[in-house]
């Protein structure tokens, strides 16, 4: 092979026209001379530089970019050479550099040996390894630099986020307690209002009849009248009632019974006096039959007076009270004998007395006038209200209670109540709303109150008053208090609903939380272990530990957190920074091979001890 043939490019084909110019392309003996030392030159001082290029990536950095290896190369020697002012090689004489820069492979080992000694390199091997060795400790430096920069990173990112979620658990905390205090602040409220409502219904009661603001049980009720007085006042306004009418009927007769009393005395004076005799003898069988001591004692002295009074103005006394006594309104001393003999008493006298004097007969026709109005005091009612149990009158046969309740107890004896007290139907309702206005108070609700007026509905409707005063002033009232109070106890149990609610949800906060917080402290450990396993990630094993290793515990750290810890852009660093790592361990491989067959070739097994000033480690 001739030596021009060892150049790259080849020389153009020259025209008949370009003869004058080929003698100049072909360069001098010197200049051929000089080439070949040019390239020697560059090829002995630049080899540790291209050995080192071998295994160093590209520089980023346009400005740096040629300048990465710790040795000069082949092309940093050769630019060096032209700033000390060696020019380069001819033209044409790129054979003979080319042939200088292989000639240390070819026969210039010992030379080349000679340069790497002085550096304290015994054979290729150890200086590839020392270079790639070291290359392949920064770039780890690097990858671990990345990890502690993404432990930083995401460490602050977990504990922002647990001081985040532990703000948020105290404001969330602040903000239920508010709620909650909120909402029984609301029920107690709801609660008093109800209670005030159904108080205010209750204090209604007051604008009845017969009801009165009293002490009772450590407070002030409105308290309405008993039974017992109800009854009491029933019984003073039906003897009020009978007295006032006998003092008018007493009055009335007093002309007419003045001229048969006139008439009388004429025929007593003659001798003549009114035949009692029949009825004595009456009652005198009656004695025969026996009976109780009262009743035998009220008929003997009926039978006593009639034998001994023969004046006519004393038997009037007589027959007045057996007339009071046939119509159930019997005066001391003929309360024992029964209601149907003395009006058969009654009537005997009278017809004896009529015989006896024609003037009597008009004044019985007057006295039988004036005394319907009390006939009513003749029945069971009327006997009640003012009937004794004994001779002297001094025990009422019913109690006032007994008295009231029986009167209210159906239309008709409300209505022979009245008769009673002569018609007046003021003194009866007077009765009926204080007796109504009683049973009202065990009446607390509107359906209690509308069962009473249910109840009573027939007598009502005999004092249609009555039921319109119950109905307007306490019905009515007790009706909005309800209303109120139910409106109250809605909003108390929706208050108490809500706090029961409030609880709930802060108690969801708290496990959310705990399971938050537990997740961050979990997260934490696992990223930990993460940048652990990337700061310690070797050569060939570098990518597949980031991998399988290091990018799964990050997101199983983020997961559990529960926010992001390192940003995609954050993970593609460290991926290129792992990547550059592994990239680094491969040309090592490789070139311990290349520089192993090279060793063989150009240095053999001699080698010298400086290998780290060779590479630049202190």
């Amino acid at each position: 092979m001739k030596l021009s043939e060892t150049t790259q490019d080849k020389p153009a084909k020259l025209k008949l026209s370009d003869v004058s110019v080929v003698e100049k392309q072909e360069p001098s003996f010197g200049e051929q001379l000089y080439g070949g030392a040019y390239g020697l030159g560059s090829s002995i001082l630049g080899t540790p530089g291209d050995i080192e290029s071998m295994v160093t990536l590209p520089s980023q950095d346009p400005k740096l970019r040629g300048y990465e290896t710790t040795f000069p190369t082949s092309e940093n020697v050769k630019t060096g050479f032209q700033k000390l002012g060696l020019p380069a090689p001819a033209p044409g004489t790129e054979a003979s550099v080319r042939l200088g820069e292989l000639a240390p492979a070819i026969a210039g080992g010992a030379k080349l040996a000679q340069v790497l000694g002085g550096y304290g390199v015994g054979k290729i091997t150890d200086l590839a390894s020392t270079l790639l060795g070291r290359k392949t400790a920064a770039q780890e430096q690097k990858v671990a630099s990345a990890a502690r920069e993404a432990e930083a990173t995401g460490g602050k990112a977990l504990s922002a986020t647990e001081a985040e979620q532990q703000r948020l658990l105290k404001e969330q905390q602040a903000q239920v307690l508010a709620a909650q205090e909120s909402q029984k602040v609301r029920e107690t409220m709801a609660t008093t209002a109800g209670a005030k409502a159904q108080a205010t219904g209750g204090r209604s009661l007051k604008e009845l009849a017969g009801v009165r603001t009293l002490p009772e049980a450590g407070g002030f009720k409105p308290i309405p009248q008993t039974p017992t007085q109800i009854g009491n006042f029933i019984r003073e306004q039906a003897e009020n009632f009978v007295k006032s009418i006998k003092s008018q009927r007493d009055a009335a007769a007093k002309t007419s019974f003045s001229n048969a009393k006139n008439e009388a005395a004429l025929k007593q004076s003659l001798g003549q006096y009114v035949d009692t005799q029949p009825l004595v003898s009456n009652i005198d069988q009656l004695i025969a039959k026996g009976g109780s001591t009262d009743y035998i004692r009220s008929i003997n002295q009926l039978r006593n007076d009639l034998a001994a009074t023969k004046d006519f103005e004393g038997l009037e006394v007589i027959r007045r009270r057996l007339g009071d006594a046939a119509f159930g309104l019997p005066e001391e001393g003929y309360k024992a004998i029964g209601q149907g003999f003395a009006k058969d008493m009654y009537k005997g006298l009278a017809e004896q007395m009529r015989s006896y004097s024609s003037d009597f007969a008009k004044y019985l026709d007057d006295y039988k006038k004036l005394s319907k109005t009390i006939e009513s005091h003749g029945t069971k009612v009327g006997k009640g209200l003012t009937e004794t149990q004994d001779a002297a009158g001094k025990y009422y046969t019913k109690t006032a209670e007994q008295i009231a309740n029986d009167i209210f107890s159906s239309p008709e004896k409300y209505k022979t109540f009245i008769d009673a007290v002569g018609g007046n139907k003021q003194v009866a309702e007077a009765a009926a709303r204080r007796y109504f206005a009683g049973m009202a108070e065990t009446a607390k609700t509107p359906k209690a109150v509308e069962d009473l007026l249910r109840k009573n509905r027939a007598v009502l409707d005999e004092m249609p008053l009555v039921r319109k005063e119950i109905t307007d002033r306490y019905l009515g009232a007790l009706r909005q208090s309800e209303r109120r109070a139910t409106s109250a106890g809605q909003i108390a149990e929706e208050s108490k609903a809500a706090q029961q609610s409030i609880a709930k949800q802060a108690d969801e906060i708290d496990k959310q939380v705990a399971t938050k917080l537990k997740g961050i402290s979990e997260g934490k450990k696992l990223f930990s272990d993460s940048v652990e396993a990337l700061a310690s990630a070797k050569p060939n094993t570098a990518i597949k530990t980031f991998e399988d290793t290091v990018l799964p515990k990050i997101r199983q750290a983020e997961q559990r957190a529960g926010i992001q810890l390192l940003s995609e852009q954050q993970i593609q660093v460290l991926r290129q920074q792992v990547q550059q790592l592994e990239k680094i361990s491969d040309k090592t491989t490789r070139t311990r091979v290349i520089t192993g067959v090279l060793a063989t070739l150009l240095i053999g097994e001699a080698g010298v001890s400086k290998i780290s000033q060779l590479a630049g480690i202190p």
